[in-house]
């Protein structure tokens, strides 16, 4: 019976700790917001060179091959026994 008792001070005594431990960090211990960022930007000028695509290299590449369907696809009713 007095194990009983030690093991339920101790498990008391570790839950109020437990408990102040969370209290200060939620309360004192709580980091500061970060400032909002900046919502004016400058973002430099982009300029595309579309030369490049009047090169001979892009114009010596081949197109991709067109992928051949099958004549049937499926059943006409699908959920009719075979």
């Amino acid at each position: 019976m007095a194990d009983q008792n030690k093991i339920l001070k101790y498990l008391i005594w570790g839950l109020v700790l437990a408990g102040i431990v969370i209290l200060v960090n939620s309360w004192f211990l709580k980091p500061k917001p970060l400032p909002p960022p900046p919502i004016l930007t400058f973002h430099p000028a982009i300029k595309i060179d579309f030369e490049i695509l009047g090169s001979q290299d892009i114009q010596d590449l081949l197109p991709f091959e067109k992928i051949p369907f099958p004549e049937e696809i499926g059943r006409e009713n699908p959920f009719m026994p075979y």
